[in-house]
C-alpha cells in the first residue's frame, strides 16, 4: 500500500469519526460548514507555520496556476459540495445519504480520464466496482444503520438531488486537487482549499447580515464542544489526509477508498452505539474490502 492510499483509508476514518459528532449538531447545513471551515482554517495555518519553523523551509510553495485549480477546488468541493452533502444528511439520514454519496467514485473515474488522461487496469476497474458494491450493500442494509430523526425536514427528491450534486462536487474538487498540488504539498493544499471556502462563506453571510447572529449562535458552549473534536478530526486531518492521497493516488481510487467511510462506521457504531451488526453487513464488508484489494494492486 503507497502512501497514497494508506492516507485515503485514514482520512474515510477521521471523516467517520468526526461524523459520530456532526450528528448530534442541530444546526442549518449551510451554518456547519462555515463554522468547520473558519475553525479548520485555524488549525491548518497552525500546523502550516509549525512545520515551516521546524523543517526551515518556505511557509509557501505553491505556483499562482496551482493555487487558482486549488481555490476553485475550494469553491466546488468544499463551499457546494460540503454544504450539499450536510442538506442531503438531514433530508435522507446517514443510510440513504451515505448510499448516494458513494456514487463520487464514479464521477472521478470519468473526470479522471479527461482531464488527467488516467489509465485504470482491469483489476483496478474491477476493485473500483466491487468496492462501491459492497459499500452499498453496508449503507442499504436497514438493521446496520438506525435512521436518525430529521434535523431539516424536505422532500426526499431534493434530498437525492443534493446527495448527486454533493457527489459530484468532491470528485470535481478531487481532479483539481490533483492538478493543483503538483508544486505544494497535500497541507499546503489543504490551507488554500479552506482559506478559500471561509472567506468566500464568511463574505457571503455578512452580506446577508446574518454573520453576527450566526456566530453567536456557534460560539455558545453546547456547540463548541461538538464543533471543535469534529473539526479537528474530519476537516483538520482529513482534508488534509485526503489530498495526500489525491497527491500520491489516481484520482479515482483515491476518491474510492475515500468513500469507504460507511465501512468504518459498522463497527464504530456496534461500539458506540451498541447496535448489532447484521449478516448483511458483514458480506458488504468483505466484499468492498476485496475491492480495496484489487485497487491497490
Amino acid at each position: 500500500m503507497g502512501t497514497g492510499e494508506f492516507s485515503a483509508l485514514a482520512a474515510a476514518l477521521m471523516w467517520t469519526i468526526s461524523s459520530m459528532f456532526w450528528r448530534e449538531l442541530r444546526l442549518p447545513a449551510w451554518t456547519i460548514n462555515l463554522a468547520k471551515n473558519l475553525l479548520g482554517l485555524m488549525l491548518l495555518g497552525a500546523h502550516l507555520l509549525a512545520h515551516a519553523l521546524v523543517t526551515g523551509t518556505p511557509l509557501l510553495h505553491a505556483s499562482t496556476h496551482s493555487v487558482g485549480y486549488l481555490a476553485v477546488s475550494g469553491l466546488i468541493g468544499v463551499v457546494v459540495g460540503d454544504t450539499l452533502y450536510f442538506r442531503s444528511l438531514q433530508i435522507l439520514g446517514p443510510r440513504r445519504a451515505l448510499m448516494v454519496a458513494t456514487t463520487s467514485p464514479l464521477f472521478a473515474i470519468v473526470l479522471g480520464w479527461v482531464f488527467s488522461g488516467q489509465q485504470l487496469v482491469a483489476t483496478a476497474l474491477i476493485g473500483i466496482f466491487l468496492t462501491i458494491t459492497g459499500v452499498v450493500t453496508v449503507v442499504a442494509d436497514r438493521q446496520a444503520h438506525a435512521e436518525s430523526p430529521e434535523l431539516l425536514p424536505g422532500q426526499n427528491s431534493v434530498g437525492m438531488a443534493c446527495g448527486i450534486g454533493g457527489a459530484l462536487c468532491q470528485a470535481i474538487g478531487g481532479v483539481l486537487s490533483q492538478l493543483g498540488m503538483r508544486d505544494c504539498s497535500g497541507l499546503e493544499a489543504s490551507f488554500y482549499r479552506i482559506l478559500v471556502a471561509a472567506l468566500v462563506m464568511t463574505l457571503l453571510y455578512l452580506a446577508g447580515g446574518h454573520l453576527w447572529k450566526t456566530a453567536r449562535t456557534v460560539c455558545s458552549k453546547p456547540i463548541l464542544k461538538i464543533l471543535i473534536p469534529a473539526t479537528i478530526i474530519g476537516t483538520w486531518m482529513g482534508i488534509w489526509l485526503s489530498q495526500i492521497a489525491y497527491k500520491r493516488a489516481d484520482v479515482a481510487i483515491a476518491q474510492t477508498l475515500l468513500c469507504t467511510c460507511p465501512l468504518f462506521a459498522v463497527p464504530i457504531i456496534y461500539f458506540v452505539d451498541r447496535q448489532k451488526i447484521s449478516g448483511l453487513s458483514i458480506i458488504g464488508s468483505i466484499v468492498a474490502i476485496a475491492g480495496v484489494y484489487l485497487v491497490l494492486q
